[in-house]
């Protein structure tokens, strides 16, 4: 029988995929959106972890999930790249290199896109339009390194809860990941993964603790809180310290999981948010070449 989808967290990827995709496309609101909106989804993915069916089918899963598509997204753009760069939605006039935040793609062989291949295998770069494709790497080395840590722990407790030493672990981590986002250490993306383990955690505790009954003004006022808090403490992509990173990750939570949940009775915008939730990996692999084909387009 299949397992019943919860609308709200499907709603909450919905919202979190539309965040995402304003935030690269230069939103005016960019800055606030970057405070959170990855946070959020590696919180999801970390409400949503189980061991059941044992550590193999689990890994299983994640090759399946999220190896498969950043290895074959990465190698269709690479084989793609000269006809990329034929129609201008790429190119390697060096000029424009002249102009921040752009870049040039140098013409691949056949050799060029083998090579590369090997080299998205074991998560080693990445192309220019699968840019994004940062956040499936960390999610498959988080989830992971999550999966047999949980498993060593519940050898070494015999059965016992794990939540007090994966929280211990997490923190030291985040210490770590911060440390080498000090020093622009990120050799094969571990620097992200260290950052970003805590959050994959804390997802799964909020779902420990989460209360599903909760009155609409009481999730309005949480909202509205949490999105001033946010006002507040905007400081842009990056985070200033550990502990500015939990607070703004925790409070974009509360942010979306408050509107999930009060846009939940309309049927309307429930909907087209969860289908937008079930469609993150599309998304988060095309919309790079969805901007470069409307401005295509529209020159």
């Amino acid at each position: 029988m299949a397992k019943q989808r919860d609308p709200v967290l499907d709603s909450m990827r919905g919202i979190g995929i539309v965040l995402m995709v304003l935030g690269h496309s230069g939103f005016p609101g960019t800055d606030y959106i970057y405070l959170f909106h990855m946070a959020l989804f590696f919180m999801l993915s970390g409400w949503f972890f189980s061991l059941r069916g044992g550590l193999v089918h689990f890994a299983k899963r994640k090759l399946v999930t999220l190896w498969l598509p950043f290895v074959a997204a990465n190698t269709v753009f690479t084989v793609c790249n000269n006809l990329f760069l034929r129609l201008n939605i790429l190119t390697d006039d060096a000029r424009i290199a002249e102009i921040p935040g752009n870049s040039v793609t140098a013409p691949v062989s056949i050799k060029d896109i083998l090579g590369r291949t090997v080299h998205w295998c074991v998560f080693d770069g990445g192309t220019q339009l699968g840019g994004a494709m940062w956040f499936i790497q960390a999610l498959f080395q988080i989830s992971l390194l999550y999966a047999v840590i949980e498993v060593l722990l519940q050898k070494l407790l015999h059965g016992g809860d794990t939540l007090i030493a994966q929280g211990l672990l997490s923190g030291v981590l985040l210490w770590v990941g911060w440390h080498c986002n000090q020093i622009g250490w990120n050799v094969w993306g571990l620097g992200i993964a260290a950052s970003c383990y805590w959050m994959f955690y804390l997802g799964t505790v909020l779902r420990r603790t989460a209360r599903s009954e909760v009155r609409p003004l009481y999730r309005a006022a949480a909202g509205a809180a949490a999105f001033v808090l946010l006002l507040v403490g905007l400081a842009g992509n990056g985070y200033t310290n550990p502990a500015f990173l939990l607070l703004a990750s925790m409070a974009g939570w509360v942010l979306v999981r408050s509107a999930a949940c009060l846009t939940a009775p309309l049927p309307r915008v429930s909907a087209v948010l969860g289908y937008l939730g079930r469609a993150t990996m599309p998304i988060v692999i095309l919309h790079f070449l969805s901007f470069k084909l409307v401005t295509w387009l529209g020159l």
